[in-house]
């Protein structure tokens, strides 16, 4: 009996025989490298050009809902898009990587991960710095009251310890409009 790939390892497989950059990021990164939770979405960072946005949809064939043109007008505005497994209904939310400096410090500091529930193969995710220092940003981008941005944060702190280059997050958070927040984290190291 051929057991069909998960739809996540369908999507993976087609990015990377595209050579399109991705990392995990958002709550499946903070869950990879902190305390565990559900989530409605697969949120990527991409570098993805416009060019590949067709052969991408052509490689995922019908198992999966992409329109093309509504992510190829996302793209020239610089803002995400999704695709859709028609088999188990995950989206997959691309954020253009565009010229940010943070976005390529993600993908350049990304490390190989096996999530689970999503797939059977590692995949890139986003480096548990890079975690706390983005969703101190959506955090901050959201009024600083989200609960659950802020629990994510304290969960990859606990979780990675004395691991975390402390000085590569006080470096980023001041670029980010963060800085005040390193004083409210706990530092469990």
């Amino acid at each position: 009996m051929n057991i069909p790939p998960k739809p996540a390892e369908q999507l993976f497989r087609a990015l990377e025989s595209l050579d399109v950059e991705y990392v995990l990021v958002g709550s499946l990164a903070s869950s990879a490298h902190g305390e565990p939770r559900a989530t409605q979405d697969v949120d990527m960072l991409t570098r993805i050009a416009l060019p590949t946005l067709a052969k991408l949809r052509e490689r995922l064939g019908e198992d999966f809902y992409f329109d093309v043109e509504a992510a190829a007008e996302a793209l020239r505005l610089g803002r995400p898009f999704n695709i859709i497994s028609m088999r188990d209904v995950t989206k997959f939310d691309f954020f253009p990587a565009g010229a940010d400096a943070f976005a390529t410090a993600q993908l350049a500091r990304k490390g190989l991960a096996r999530v689970a529930f999503l797939s059977d193969i590692e995949v890139p995710v986003a480096s548990p710095e890079d975690v706390v220092l983005a969703k101190l940003r959506w955090f901050d981008q959201g009024g600083r009251t989200s609960e659950r941005q802020w629990s994510d944060i304290v969960g990859v702190l606990k979780v990675q310890g004395a691991g975390i280059d402390w000085s590569y997050i006080e470096d980023w958070a001041p670029r980010l409009g963060v800085a005040d927040l390193l004083r409210k984290l706990p530092r469990y190291i």
